[in-house]
């Protein structure tokens, strides 16, 4: 690869990761953080123009790094380590899937993308139940129902994003 492109991929992904750490104060701040999912909305916009690499990359550093500088998302309860795993999963399946199979439309690979994101939370949750003492089916599905809104949010933006900013030539890469 390039040495240009690596400098871009790595500008991209700092520039996302900004954003994933600056959305969600804001809307922490207003106690809409975890309903309206704002960490993902960069992270997932991000990751139809990075490789897979640099897009997993992203996911894995903007939560730890956000809970460094702002404590959130919290270790305890162990929402950090589910964010991680969600978002990697995230990042990797619309980097990979939208450079690979570069013909098939935005909303389909973000739709799959959010579909394993989900069900990796869902999951997640049911394991991590007992550990704080609640019934798995109750935590896992309250969590992803928690997060409908944003994901909704996702579902609606992010495609209109990726294609203007494709549209303008504003990206490097091309999905």
């Amino acid at each position: 690869m390039q040495k240009s492109s690596e400098i871009k991929n790595l500008t991209l992904s700092a520039c996302i990761i900004t954003l994933g750490i600056v959305l969600p104060i804001a809307f922490h701040a207003i106690g809409m953080g975890s309903v309206f999912l704002p960490m993902y909305w960069p992270l997932t916009a991000g990751a139809f123009f990075l490789l897979p690499r640099w897009a997993v990359l992203t996911g894995v550093i903007t939560p730890f790094l956000s809970f460094i500088l702002t404590g959130m998302p919290p270790i305890s309860p162990p929402i950090l380590p589910v964010m991680v795993a969600e978002l990697t999963f995230l990042t990797f399946i619309l980097s990979y899937v939208s450079h690979r199979y570069n013909k098939i439309a935005i909303i389909w690979i973000l739709i799959l993308g959010l579909i394993f994101s989900r069900l990796i939370l869902f999951i997640a949750a049911w394991l991590i139940s007992p550990i704080i003492g609640l019934p798995p089916s109750l935590i896992s599905l309250t969590s992803v129902l928690h997060g409908l809104p944003g994901t909704a949010v996702i579902l609606v933006f992010v495609p209109i994003l990726v294609k203007r900013l494709l549209k303008r030539k504003i990206m490097v890469s091309k999905p």
